[in-house]
């Protein structure tokens, strides 16, 4: 079992040095964390990852209760399993069964075990669609990752989580720790064992220039290309998906995600434009030398029309020249990619 330890370091007067004296351990907090962690994930599921989009809460399927369903900037349906405590063997075991589950699930059932989860949503319509493209543009196999969130990982889990890492089944590994310091503030430790980075073979083929003609058919074609061009100058990776177009760090980095556009046609008005999500905190897990407090302010996350489409590309502009230079891998992800 991992557990995590935190010290403030506090400079001494008129000391320009960090020494040991300066260290202070911070104690852990006794609040009930488990009580909380759901409800957290809901109003913000930017806690448990970058890029996922909470589309369903404790949806009943065959006969059990699947915690969470989200779709990560990969376009997968992710399992998220949440436990009151210490994650075990258990809690991967339940995941696959709610993912086993759900691949069997045609469209509708799915659509109709979602229903419910819409009408609480502030953004059920964004919500909506999304849930309508990835039904409408599933291939033949459901791409589906879990990810599991509770408090502390017991090192069984963690070798069958290695182990099925050979059969190419996205695990993610969640854990949080809480700790409380002298001047009365809660710290939330989050520490996160992440899904390997070897890409699997796509079970489709996914090309820049389908995404390109739905683009062309939303009226966006310009603007698309306008986002590639800004990535790929800044030296960002360009991913094309099922439905979309997703930027990422360079290798060996490049599952990972940054940003992401999607072209739409909306099939009442027949009104095109285009879904826009950045997120500055992602950028800072890969780019240290980043601007980190302009970058944690920098969020972009909406269904854009033709004419607003045009302000979230300069936002985005601005950002990328702002960190211009600074947007690159570090020597050891150099050298890990090259080796």
């Amino acid at each position: 079992m991992t557990k995590l330890a935190m010290w403030s370091i506090e400079q001494q007067s008129g000391d320009s040095n960090f020494g040991s004296e300066g260290l202070k351990k911070v104690k852990r907090s006794d609040v009930e964390l488990e009580r909380f962690l759901e409800n957290w994930i809901v109003n913000d599921v930017s806690l448990i990852g970058g890029g996922l989009t909470l589309v369903g809460q404790q949806l009943s399927i065959d006969d059990g209760r699947l915690d969470l369903l989200a779709i990560d900037s990969q376009e997968r349906w992710v399992v998220i399993e949440v436990k009151v405590g210490q994650l075990e063997s258990r809690a991967l075991c339940q995941a696959l069964y709610y993912a086993a589950s759900l691949v069997r699930l045609d469209a509708e059932e799915l659509r109709d075990k979602l229903k419910d989860s819409l009408h609480s949503a502030e953004d059920s319509r964004d919500i909506s669609w999304k849930i309508e493209s990835m039904l409408k543009n599933e291939g033949e196999h459901r791409e589906i990752a879990l990810m599991l969130v509770g408090v502390g990982v017991h090192p069984g889990l963690k070798r069958m989580k290695e182990f099925l890492e050979r059969f190419e089944i996205p695990i993610s590994v969640v854990s949080f720790e809480v700790f409380e310091t002298d001047a009365g503030s809660t710290l939330l430790v989050r520490e996160v064992i992440e899904e390997v980075t070897e890409p699997a073979p796509p079970k489709t083929k996914r090309t820049v220039e389908k995404i390109r003609q739905m683009a062309k058919d939303a009226g966006v074609e310009g603007q698309l290309k306008r986002f590639m061009q800004m990535s790929e100058e800044a030296g960002l990776a360009v991913v094309p998906q099922q439905m979309s177009i997703r930027i990422a760090p360079p290798s060996p980095h490049r599952r990972r995600y940054l940003m992401y556009a999607s072209p739409y046609t909306d099939e009442t008005t027949g009104i095109g434009g285009m879904v826009i999500s950045a997120t500055g905190s992602e950028f800072i897990k890969y780019f240290p030398a980043i601007d980190q407090e302009k970058a944690k302010e920098f969020k972009i996350d909406d269904r854009f029309t033709v004419e607003k489409i045009e302000q979230a590309l300069n936002r985005i502009r601005d950002f990328l020249d702002a960190n211009k230079g600074h947007i690159k891998p570090s020597e050891s992800e150099e050298d890990q990619g090259n080796s």
